[in-house]
């Protein structure tokens, strides 16, 4: 079942680990963490981006660059973070965010054991490609807790209705 506009997000854990300066020279890994999305989002209205996969084409080269473009437009309509997840581990996740240059702005999670995408309903499975099951693409806007915008992309290489440009006409 998709999740709606209104509905509560689901009480996963994501994996990530912390920017910091040591990161960004590609030498060190840095130590991942855990949170729970209740409590991290609660009280705040946070973009969760969803990819198939870090370092993929659409993924690395059309999907997320935007979002990092655009975050002072995000901030000023009332987002207090944004979170980039996919399945990779929490490692892969933070290399990509610090090539990125995401650093303390942008947090690149991983969705452990796909649990938050299950209870979005949007995984993909590309076991085809010898990727397995995957994070859907899709986009989730939630206010302290709450759906208010989802849309899920038909195909893992569509960027339609989870690019920036789609989320901001959504704030």
């Amino acid at each position: 079942m998709t999740i709606s506009k209104g509905d509560t997000i689901p009480n996963a854990t994501f994996a990530y680990v912390p920017w910091s300066p040591e990161l960004d020279d590609g030498t060190a890994c840095g130590v991942p963490t855990k949170f729970q999305t209740h409590d991290e989002f609660k009280g705040k209205k946070v973009v969760i981006i969803s990819v198939p996969g870090a370092y993929t084409p659409t993924c690395h080269v059309r999907h997320i660059p935007p979002f990092l473009e655009k975050l002072q437009e995000f901030k000023s309509k009332g987002v207090d973070k944004i979170y980039v997840i996919a399945q990779n581990d929490p490692f892969v996740m933070s290399a990509w965010g610090v090539q990125n240059k995401g650093k303390d702005q942008v947090v690149f999670a991983s969705d452990v054991n796909l649990e938050f995408s299950k209870g979005v309903g949007s995984t993909v499975d590309m076991s085809a490609a010898g990727f397995g099951v995957r994070t859907g693409r899709y986009a989730l806007v939630a206010d302290d807790l709450k759906v208010s915008y989802f849309a899920a992309e038909e195909s893992p290489g569509a960027l339609d209705v989870s690019s920036a440009e789609a989320v901001l006409s959504k704030l």
